[in-house]
């Protein structure tokens, strides 16, 4: 399959270039040029608003898809020479009926909402998002890939001020040049167009409307935007940003953390600096970043042999993402060639050895990132380009014997992590790209990864054909040299009144190694997938839409064995009380998994079967929520189920909180166990008939005492469990004989995290935070106890407390 893929996909993409068009909204809104800028105070009053012609004529896309708006709408645009403003009138027949709500920045919460959307340089595919409710809360976030992905991190400067009259409400946005990219033209008197687009949204009537509509049969959103003309001379802004941070840090150890019980205060300072160079690229640079406010990753039970993906949290890796992002296999695979998570990596105690009757005296939590720049724009050509560079710092563990001598242990050497990536812009709202990324480690031979993707709109965005073609070359384990490849092909429709699907082919070679710096679960494997999806948006009498996906999934692994072979049936009901409500069912009869036994040959897989239902309250109400249950079991008799609940409370307009819950647990399910020496006779693979059961309790909370200060709440509490009985040995892959094993592989963990996160935005752009973090964390072998026993098991173990203390302070020139 392999070899004969590049030809083959050079066909399609000739194909693709001769077939591709896109379609164009003719809808036109005319920026006037102001001598005396408006003032800035939710009130649209001041007379040079009467100089622009408003944005009026929207049309719904929810409750009455097509249909004029209930309500009027009128927006107007002024700018000079430092900045866009807008003068937004969201007039209203029932203005007591206004919801303002209060949240944190960037919280979508359920609130009158009008949202700006500017695509300022024009390239159909990228659009900023300058989204506000009738409170004056902000969201800004940039979208791109034609708005189906997006950087929440973004978090720029820019005014908004709203008020609440007898007709409705206002809003008056005031968007400087200085945090949009675009084509300068500072002395050229042509006129320049950008893209924009206008959205309002009606929370009592569950209306959204659109000032440019597309209909849901049709595909694309930034790709069919109006225009926004009437700009010339537009400036090249001085775009420089600095924002230096002062940090202290207490920390409490108790005497079950590896390091035994002891305290310490450290204080800390870094910098991040953004400049723009010219009118089309930024650089983005940071020192010793610190990351000491973000919510813990959540606890997990991971049996597999995959590795738990953990999504960027760090806002210095995460702005940018349009441009640096590299996908293979799709979101739910991870991000591909780039997984910034490795730069800075968390360091596990578990990953210092530790001499019997020795301890841990000293080891770091993360891997200390010493520097890291990055450099992204785009060009008037159509090319993004997209430069990082970081080093991090050798980290060393001490460790004691039990005699008192003390060594050190290199667990991270000084690595230098490098990422180029580029993307063309062809046809419309289509581009093709590439990357090359290495990883050069101390005393180590260098990692190399490198690949090409593309992403062709067909039919004005009705179909899309993408793929990539990837490969690597690294070091191994064992110190061996290895390389090897992948790609993807997959051709889908996007867009039509009732069916959609998609079809892909991909594979991956077995020596395919990404994980120096990107994220891939498993090599050695090929396949395909196939998915058919009816769907239907007209509202009924009970019914408002419905959508049922058939899917099939086939793969292999290079030496010919199946190792899946799924069908699957997915339904999704929205009801016209706006309750939604899912159910699917799952077969896998795939024969074999070759990764089970840890290297040890072939496991023959049972037969397995799946079903779910789900149940989702409106989330507009002050207290929605929803249930979730699965089922399964396979011919061997392994029997699952697993059962998630969760609620949302709104008391005040300025609170809101959330409680998930999950329990789940499986019976008789065959897993392995370990890998025994026999002495030099081999190695016996040892399976045993596994019981797990787990229970998960999440509570998330934010009160917003002002739009400039909020408290958020974080909580988890996790407890897993598991028990290994009827061990035996495998001897092929479907024979085992009886083996007596005399370990004792059962588990019982135990965690509890807490955050509490004190935003203060003391001034535009800079913060102060105020953290306390708590985390209980315990580990024992015994199954057979109660809830109740590990519950207060949980609580006995003495926890590991931090308060810090960040501040913040941004400069903007």
């Amino acid at each position: 399959m392999a070899p004969r893929c590049p030809v083959f996909l050079a066909f399609l993409l000739l194909f693709a270039v001769a077939c591709s068009s896109a379609g164009d909204n003719p809808k036109r809104v005319i920026a006037v040029r102001c001598a005396t800028p408006p003032v800035i105070d939710g009130i649209v009053r001041d007379e040079v608003w009467h100089a622009a012609e408003p944005a009026t004529g929207f049309t719904q896309r929810d409750p009455d898809e097509g249909n004029p708006a209930s309500e009027q709408t009128e927006i107007r645009v002024l700018y000079d020479d430092t900045a866009l403003y807008f003068g937004c009138l969201f007039l209203d027949s029932r203005p007591d009926a206004i919801v303002a709500r209060l949240s944190r920045r960037d919280d979508e919460t359920e609130s009158d909402r009008g949202s700006i959307r500017i695509d300022a340089f024009h390239d159909s595919q990228t659009a900023y998002e300058f989204t506000f409710n009738a409170a004056g809360v902000k969201v800004d976030i940039v979208q791109y890939d034609d708005a189906a992905r997006e950087d929440e991190s973004w978090d720029p400067v820019w005014d908004l001020e709203t008020h609440i009259t007898s007709e409705g409400w206002t809003a008056e946005v005031r968007i400087p040049f200085s945090i949009l990219r675009y084509q300068a033209s500072e002395g050229d008197t042509a006129e320049q167009e950008w893209g924009i687009n206008f959205i309002r949204y009606i929370p009592r009537r569950n209306e959204t409307d659109r000032w440019v509509f597309t209909p849901k049969s049709e595909s694309g959103f930034v790709s069919r935007f109006g225009h926004l003309g009437g700009l010339r001379s537009l400036p090249s802004p001085h775009r420089l940003t600095i924002l230096p941070y002062v940090a202290g840090r207490q920390t409490w150890e108790p005497p079950t953390s590896p390091l035994g019980q002891h305290s310490v205060f450290t204080a800390d300072a870094g910098i991040d600096l953004k400049l723009g160079i010219g009118n089309n690229l930024t650089l983005d640079a940071t020192v010793n970043p610190d990351f000491g406010q973000l919510e813990a990753d959540p606890a997990v039970l991971n049996l597999s042999t995959f590795e738990t993906f953990y999504p960027e949290r760090r806002p210095f890796f995460i702005e940018g993402t349009q441009i640096i992002r590299f996908a293979t296999f799709g979101d739910d695979g991870g991000p591909g060639l780039f997984y910034s998570r490795r730069i800075g990596r968390a360091i596990s105690p578990e990953e210092a050895e530790v001499p019997p009757g020795g301890r841990i005296e000293k080891i770091p939590q993360h891997v200390t990132i010493l520097g890291a720049a990055k450099l992204t724009g785009k060009f008037a050509g159509g090319m993004s380009l997209g430069v990082l560079q970081a080093v991090t710092r050798e980290e060393v563990a001490r460790v004691v014997d039990a005699e008192g001598s003390s060594s050190e242990q290199v667990l991270e050497p000084l690595a230098l992590y490098n990422v180029a990536r580029f993307r063309q812009d062809v046809l419309s709202g289509s581009y093709v790209g590439g990357i090359v990324t290495s990883v050069a480690r101390a005393s180590r031979l260098p990692a190399f990864t490198g690949g090409a993707d593309w992403n062709l709109k067909l039919e004005s965005s009705a179909y899309q054909l993408d793929g990539f073609l990837a490969g690597s070359h690294t070091t191994n384990g064992t110190g061996e040299r290895i390389s090897g490849s992948a790609g993807k092909l997959q051709f889908q429709r996007l867009a039509a009144r009732h069916w959609l699907w998609f079809l892909e082919a991909d594979f991956t070679t077995p020596g395919y190694n990404i994980n120096d710096i990107g994220f891939f679960r498993r090599p050695n494997d090929f396949g395909g997938i196939f998915s058919l999806k009816y769907k239907e948006d007209a509202p009924a009498s009970v019914v408002r839409s419905y959508a049922a996906t058939l899917m099939l999934h086939e793969r292999s692994n290079f030496d010919g064995a199946n190792i899946f072979r799924t069908l699957g049936l997915k339904t999704d009901i929205l009801l016209d009380n706006y309750w939604q409500v899912s159910a699917g069912a799952d077969l896998d009869v795939g024969q074999f998994d070759d990764r089970e036994t840890r290297g040890y040959g072939l496991y023959r897989k049972p037969t397995g079967y799946s079903a779910g239902l789900a149940l989702e309250t409106d989330d507009r109400e002050a207290l929605s929520g929803g249930i979730f249950q699965t089922f399964g079991w396979d011919e061997r008799g392994k029997r699952q189920w697993t059962a998630e609940g969760w609620l949302e409370c709104r008391p005040a307009s300025w609170s809101e909180y959330s409680v998930e819950a999950g329990f789940g647990r499986v019976r008789n399910q065959e897993a392995w166990v370990e890998n025994v020496d026999l002495n030099g006779n081999g190695v016996a693979t040892i399976f045993g008939d596994r019981e797990t059961q787990e229970v998960s309790l999440t509570v998330r909370g934010s009160m917003t005492f002002t739009r400039d200060l909020t408290l958020q709440i974080y909580g988890q509490l996790f407890l897993a469990k598991g028990h290994y009985s009827g061990f035996r040995q495998m001897v092929a892959p479907d024979t085992f004989v009886p083996y007596p094993y005399g370990g004792n592989p059962d588990f019982n963990t135990q965690t509890f995290n807490t955050n509490l996160v004190l935003r203060w935005e003391y001034l535009p752009g800079s913060t102060m935070f105020l953290v306390w973090s708590q985390a209980r964390d315990a580990q024992g072998d015994q199954y057979f106890t109660s809830f109740h026993d590990d519950l207060r098991g949980t609580f006995h173990v003495p926890p590991a407390n931090v308060i810090m203390l960040k501040v913040s302070y941004w400069w903007g020139g």
